[in-house]
């Protein structure tokens, strides 16, 4: 329901055909008989088998699809037309923890946007591996240079000075699209445990400034086609590893080493080895077999710290530091603060391993309930707590470039937070009716300076209008 108020109208062929049919009816008996719609197959990528049509008519269809009706009075820049590539991470859905990249990709169209040729795709699709073999892609365009992309850096910098404060409004109603679309897919979304959704959102704005829902991939691009690939994905990549508490964040493999844990493989008889006579007779091999013997691989069991946790150099000691504090104990007595500190070490350590055995409890389906019995609270609080010791109930606030944009608040103790989807869109809608005044009463200084410090200026104008949401609300926007 929500979706529908910035996604435009769309059915899924052969399904909602005869939809689609009675839609185009009462197009043309209401004097719209020119609208524009846009036929996508189903499990293709980079622009393959898509193309416009204005009647049903000129549509053939022979596999499943969606149809989708066109923006026809899209946001142009130099005559250009462009959609937004944002990248949104999801490390957990129950309860819903979304981050999304504050840097992005413009990808444009290398032909000159126009209606009267709806057949030329490099005039009306943005991919960017379709537009690599079109014709002007190396050539010096007007206003947007060689090739087909640029970073949201650069489209802020073109948009500001023509739309002013209503830019940066813009991008607060693309928080409040991408929160909402992650808001209708979590309601039946289970609990998981160590994973997380890695999503390309592609958005269209049009002439008036308002962002349109195109799609969602769950696998986007991440090769490095030209420089702006080069600008956004890297440092992207490197912080998103970050955000999650992988191993990546580390530098040198001596501080991921752990001491190895002793493996007895030698056994004396029966009784030491766990086997009794019948069962090593019975796994005896045959006459004129060969005997193999399997070696045993030493296990290195460490437990990674995430963001805003201890450090891991301070969970994981070698051998020999060992030793030396050993032998430091028996030259001088140990004192209070070191006694303390062992304390401390073991009790992070029983913390995380309590964690690990949490995490072999299966996840039934009692969640769709809500947080009813105390087992579903701790199902629920056991997915939240990663085995790297990253809680996201608790979740950071930003990671580099990754700003969190749900939920706005967190609670106040160890608690789950109570999900209600109508309390999560009142905020959305909150968010954006608080930019909007914002823009009004900040914006209205034609001389003032339209750069990081007025975006300054309206953050702390927004957080104050939203001081319910409290500290830890975060404010999404590219750089400038």
């Amino acid at each position: 329901m929500y979706i529908s108020l910035f996604s435009p109208p769309c059915f899924h062929l052969p399904l909602e055909y005869a939809k689609l049919v009675s839609e185009c009816t009462r197009l043309r008996r209401d004097d719209e008989a020119n609208v524009v719609w846009i036929h996508k197959p189903v499990a293709q990528s980079q622009g393959r088998g898509i193309f416009l049509f204005r009647s049903v008519c000129d549509m053939s269809c022979g596999t499943s699809a969606v149809v989708q009706r066109y923006i026809e009075r899209p946001l142009l820049i130099a005559g250009y037309k462009f959609d937004l590539r944002l990248y949104v991470c999801v490390p957990g859905y129950r309860p819903l923890t979304a981050y999304m990249y504050a840097e992005g990709l413009a990808r444009f169209g290398t032909d000159k946007y126009t209606l009267s040729d709806i057949h030329n795709r490099y005039r009306h699709l943005t991919n960017s591996s379709l537009n690599k073999s079109g014709p002007r892609y190396a050539e010096c365009k007007d206003r947007i240079g060689s090739g087909c992309k640029w970073t949201l850096t650069q489209v802020r910098k073109a948009l500001v000075g023509r739309w002013g404060a209503a830019e940066w409004v813009m991008w607060q109603r693309v928080r409040a699209l991408v929160t909402l679309t992650l808001l209708a897919q979590a309601t039946g979304t289970p609990p998981a445990r160590n994973c997380f959704e890695f999503y390309g959102f592609d958005v269209l704005l049009d002439d008036s400034l308002k962002p349109w829902l195109l799609e969602v991939n769950l696998s986007p691009a991440l090769a490095s086609d030209c420089e702006a690939d080069i600008v956004v994905k890297q440092p992207m990549l490197h912080e998103l590893f970050d955000l999650l508490g992988l191993p990546m964040k580390h530098t040198g493999l001596a501080k991921l080493k752990a001491p190895p844990l002793p493996i007895n493989n030698s056994c004396s008889s029966d009784e030491e080895s766990g086997t009794t006579r019948s069962t090593r007779a019975r796994n005896a091999p045959r006459r004129g077999q060969r005997l193999r013997r399997r070696r045993a691989l030493p296990m290195n069991c460490i437990t990674l710290q995430g963001p805003g946790t201890q450090p891991i150099t301070q969970l994981i000691q070698t051998e020999t530091e060992k030793t030396n504090e050993t032998s430091e104990k028996t030259k001088e007595p140990q004192s209070g603060r070191h006694k303390s500190n062992d304390s401390g070490d073991n009790a992070d350590l029983q913390s995380t391993s309590s964690v690990s055995l949490q995490s072999s409890e299966c996840v039934d389906e009692s969640w769709r309930g809500g947080y009813a019995t105390a087992a579903t609270r701790r199902r629920l609080m056991t997915a939240c707590h990663w085995g790297n010791g990253v809680k996201w109930n608790k979740a950071i606030g930003r990671v580099g470039h990754w700003v969190r944009i749900y939920p706005h608040s967190l609670p106040s103790g160890d608690d789950l937070p109570v999900e209600e989807v109508r309390d999560s869109v009142a905020q959305v809608t909150k968010l954006v009716r608080a930019a909007r005044e914002v823009s009004r009463e900040y914006g209205r200084d034609t001389s003032a300076p339209r750069d990081a410090s007025r975006d300054a200026v309206f953050e702390a104008a927004l957080r104050k209008k939203l001081i319910e949401f409290g500290p830890h609300f975060q404010v999404w926007l590219p750089p400038f």
